[in-house]
């Protein structure tokens, strides 16, 4: 019979994991009400009388877009857009993105940006060879790219060791997105130009250029093909990189071509189960061009925006759910602000990029909470919110899915999330998309969400 010494023992214990009384305590998330359940569509579903009851119709849908747009100076109006943009107004827009950084940035987790890469930021800049722009000169996107602060790939963070969010990332457009270009970089390898929601800059390689009228001519034709999944991708072609698996977020569309004739194979394939449509690409010389491009019928699309219920709201909602948050999107995927504008841009619904221009606008009812007001009187706003109601707090924007007995619950894109439980602060992991009980949520010990909200922003009309 195997018999320990005693020096072998010792060891063990040594060497052996220990798990009493060094593992932190799970907190009790039922007493809140966060499961796995509440993590489903069809959770809220139920809970939703009338889900399918149509509240905004096409045409009032229309007029709320056209008066956001008059009406958001960071947004653009192509119908009003002008014919020429004077070389100082081009001029003032990137000086107001493109200043230079008031805190340290590193470029790894402990290496500093150095002051020579940031003049050289600023040269390539180019802003003494400003002209004016006209409408000769726009474009479209055709591959999804980043939309950046300063004309360059370099990664960006304002804190030692936090590499999670890139300061020089601004937003991101996509394929058949229309763009007024209004500057080059000295090294000619990117473009300043203004898309429907955002100005910054973009690499060169991402935008086929043509003038106004046949940009515009593709973005107005018809019928279309809608993109409702929250990511979808053209067919693979093996031959052709620049149309082969694009990625296309939830809200775009591209022309569908109804004449395709089925005995005639697009990239070398057939189409009888894929949906042909008109997808723009760049050519050697910098021009677009259309092209035909598969996109198989199994991909979450569909013929027009779907119709502005709550039951569509939280169904395109829950198709972020789990997605990884990220600023500006990055990582191929999307930020709070970002992620709400894409969901109601699939039912034809248009917001401003970012959650300051979100949080004014006029053309929507705006419940303002103000500093005068009581935790009472707070709390009883928030009783009353409804689904589809944006909640801001600072820097911050939050979708209303449904109320139980823990009060309203929200789905959002967040980086970091707390929760407070029976009085205690508790950190809650996120880094992306999930849904919380707006009552529980805290930004710290002592400060809840409710405390912190600014406003509320109720894009379905009451009773509508």
């Amino acid at each position: 019979m195997f018999r320990f010494r005693p020096a072998l023992v010792v060891l063990l214990m040594v060497i052996a994991p220990v798990s009493w009384g060094y593992e932190p305590q799970e907190p009790d998330w039922n007493a809140i009400g966060l499961n796995a359940e509440k993590q489903t569509a069809d959770y809220w579903l139920k809970r939703t009388p009338q889900a399918d009851r149509v509240l905004l119709q096409p045409a009032a849908i229309q007029d709320g877009n056209r008066r956001l747009l008059a009406t958001e100076p960071g947004m653009a109006d192509w119908q009003t857009w002008p014919d020429r943009v004077p070389a100082a107004a081009i001029r003032q827009r990137i000086e107001a993105l493109s200043k230079r950084p008031a805190t340290v940035l590193y470029k790894t987790a402990d290496i500093q940006v150095s002051s020579e890469e940031i003049d050289a930021w600023q040269d390539n800049l180019d802003l003494e060879n400003i002209q004016d722009a006209d409408d000769r000169l726009f474009g479209m996107i055709v591959k999804r790219s980043a939309l950046r602060r300063f004309p360059t790939d370099r990664r960006a963070f304002d804190g030692k060791g936090g590499i999670d969010i890139d300061r020089l990332q601004e937003s991101a457009v996509f394929p058949g997105s229309p763009v007024a270009v209004l500057h080059e970089s000295k090294d000619r390898q990117w473009l300043f130009v203004q898309s429907e929601n955002y100005a910054a800059w973009v690499k060169a390689d991402a935008v086929g250029l043509a003038s106004r009228q046949v940009v515009m001519a593709h973005v107005r034709k018809q019928p279309r093909r809608h993109v409702t999944g929250s990511q979808i991708r053209t067919v693979f072609q093996p031959d052709s990189p620049q149309i082969s698996e694009q990625v296309l977020d939830m809200g775009s569309s591209l022309p569908l071509r109804t004449d395709w004739p089925l005995s005639k194979p697009v990239n070398g394939q057939g189409s009888l189960g894929a949906w042909v449509v008109d997808f723009p690409l760049r050519l050697d010389n910098g021009l677009l061009h259309f092209k035909p491009v598969l996109i198989a019928r199994s991909a979450d699309t569909a013929d027009a925006p779907f119709a502005a219920t709550q039951g569509n709201l939280i169904r395109q909602s829950f198709k972020f759910i789990g997605e990884r948050y990220g600023w500006g999107h990055d990582y191929n995927g999307r930020d709070c602000s970002g992620f709400v504008s894409e969901i109601y841009r699939s039912l034809g619904i248009v917001l401003p990029r970012n959650t300051g221009e979100q949080q004014r606008m006029q053309n929507y009812r705006r419940i303002a909470f103000t500093s005068q007001m009581t935790p009472a009187q707070r709390i009883e706003q928030v009783r009353e919110l409804r689904i589809g109601d944006l909640v801001f707090i600072p820097g911050h924007v939050m979708l209303v899915v449904g109320q139980d007995r823990q009060g309203p619950w929200v789905i959002h894109d967040s980086q970091n999330s707390g929760v407070v439980i029976g009085g205690r602060f508790q950190r809650l992991p996120t880094n992306g998309v999930a849904v919380t009980p707006l009552s529980a949520m805290a930004i710290g010990p002592g400060k809840s969400y409710i405390d912190a909200i600014s406003a509320v922003q109720r894009i379905f009309p009451e009773g509508g």
